[in-house]
């Protein structure tokens, strides 16, 4: 099998990547248009950023995928060589119209949130606390819309912030006692449950 290490090795070698269309931004990365691949995207860190961020990310995945595949993008197993610099890429996710999926944020200003994806939030919230999978960033730019074969699919696009809270309040004890990790994450989806109206189903 080949390792995580090998993947970065490798990349260094492939051809390098015009990237010209952006897609989105936040705050330490932009989002590209893949240039051969309309079904694909790139994150590339912002200037002045390290790209750990990527490396970490992809790292996880495969631990992220084995209970989260529904509600998160395909990522490619290694990270390419760009002209933005190193880049991550990951499935672009779209509606059957073959249009962009709306990020959450953009979707509510013209929706509201049904049964439906209100059925997907609680399910990927009991994922997430069955699986002690700890994220800390429900932003709602970090959820995207999809509607496809009739249905409504929820997708968590922005995996980084697994087992990385920003905040030094605990000063990083969350990383080794559990429980502290779980209550962090449980604060912050209760924040999210009460900006879209809906209550915490725990």
């Amino acid at each position: 099998m080949t390792t995580f290490q090998e993947n970065q090795k490798a990349s260094s070698t492939d051809k390098i990547l015009i990237l010209k269309k952006i897609i989105g931004n936040g705050a330490t990365r932009e989002c590209y248009q893949h240039p051969s691949f309309s079904d694909k995207c790139i994150k590339i860190v912002i200037k002045g950023k390290s790209d750990k961020i990527l490396k970490r990310e992809l790292k996880y995945y495969p631990i992220i995928k084995a209970t989260l595949n529904n509600f998160i993008v395909k990522y490619d197993n290694k990270l390419i060589q760009t002209d933005k610099g190193i880049g991550l890429v990951c499935e672009l996710v779209k509606d059957e119209n073959n249009k962009l999926s709306p990020s959450l944020l953009s979707y509510l200003k013209t929706h509201s949130i049904d049964k439906e994806l209100e059925s997907e939030l609680h399910y990927f919230t009991y994922q997430l606390i069955e699986h002690r999978l700890y994220f800390y960033d429900f932003n709602l730019k970090n959820f995207v819309v999809q509607q496809k074969n009739g249905k409504k699919h929820l997708k968590y696009i922005d995996l980084k912030s697994y087992e990385n809270n920003k905040s030094w309040t605990f000063l990083k004890l969350e990383k080794i006692f559990p429980p502290l990790a779980e209550l962090i994450m449980i604060r912050r989806l209760k924040r999210l449950y009460k900006t879209l109206g809906m209550n915490f189903f725990k």
